[in-house]
């Protein structure tokens, strides 16, 4: 990857998205590949703790049946639509959220090295079955923070194409205030809503890194082509935002650059007892 703050902070203020081509160095890139191979294959032995957190997408057709007279759920088999809390799989999960470039994109786009850890999120996206959401929406509208300074990252372990579902953006559409992205009805927005020539697939190589505001206005496609789409899905919040919910994530409020002696001493004392991989 080669270093770019000022191309990538440009890009991400004036789209509310960057695409990084070679984030994932391709050894890190083949290690991640065969732990979400794991998971797919031994959905059903996991332990009761984590076969909780897997979600397929038999059920998720079953629950959107109007949104599929082509696709039933026994066609689905026991591909896994969505992993929650992938860092408590495997060892490797976890140590990407001390992984080099990524804090290097981050740092650039934050423009602060007090950023923090928020989840992190698996999508096989199986070939010829793997679904993409139903709707465009902003991410801000789901999140309880106490701002919208949000960051997701997109880390692609295959190919992302206009046939596996690529994911599509609006450039420009997270130029809205904070208290606006928030509003329930950003959870929902219809494809019709949208003009098509306002909409940018996100075409990239396996080992991209796609950064994205949780303001902009994106979606993405189902998988029909004849190979899967795997992604993880990273989100961190920026230096003053807290959250406002009841609810945590492992690892949330980990913060791999800063500063601080308090939690650079954090960081190393969680990682430093992690199984091997």
């Amino acid at each position: 990857m080669k270093y770019e703050a000022e191309v990538w902070r440009k890009a991400y203020c004036d789209d509310g998205y960057v695409i990084i081509r070679d984030l994932l160095v391709s050894q890190l890139l083949l290690k991640l590949r065969e732990a979400m191979e794991r998971i797919m294959n031994n959905s059903e032995r996991l332990p009761p703790s984590l076969k909780d957190k897997i979600f397929f997408e038999r059920e998720h057709v079953k629950n959107n049946a109007q949104r599929y007279p082509d696709l039933t759920p026994e066609q689905c088999g026991n591909n896994v639509r969505e992993i929650s809390d992938l860092p408590l799989f495997d060892p490797a999960f976890a140590e990407l959220i001390c992984y080099p470039p990524l804090l290097d994109v981050l740092e650039a786009l934050f423009q602060s090295t007090e950023f923090s850890f928020y989840l992190q999120i698996g999508h096989p996206k199986a070939a010829r079955v793997g679904n993409g959401l139903l709707h465009f929406h902003r991410d801000t509208a789901n999140e309880d923070f106490t701002s919208a300074d949000i960051i997701t990252a997109i880390l692609c372990l295959d190919e992302m194409t206009t046939e596996n579902g690529a994911t599509v953006f609006v450039p420009g559409s997270h130029r809205v205030s904070d208290e606006e992205a928030m509003k329930p009805r950003w959870r929902t927005v219809e494809e019709s809503e949208l003009s098509p020539e306002n909409m940018v697939k996100a075409c990239c190589p396996a080992g991209t890194g796609i950064f994205f505001s949780s303001k902009v206005i994106h979606g993405t496609g189902h998988n029909r082509s004849g190979y899967s789409r795997r992604t993880i899905l990273t989100s961190w919040a920026g230096s003053d935002v807290l959250p406002t919910s009841a609810i945590r994530f492992p690892y949330q409020g980990l913060k791999p650059k800063s500063k601080n002696p308090a939690y650079q001493e954090q960081i190393k004392k969680t990682f430093q007892n992690l199984p091997v991989g």
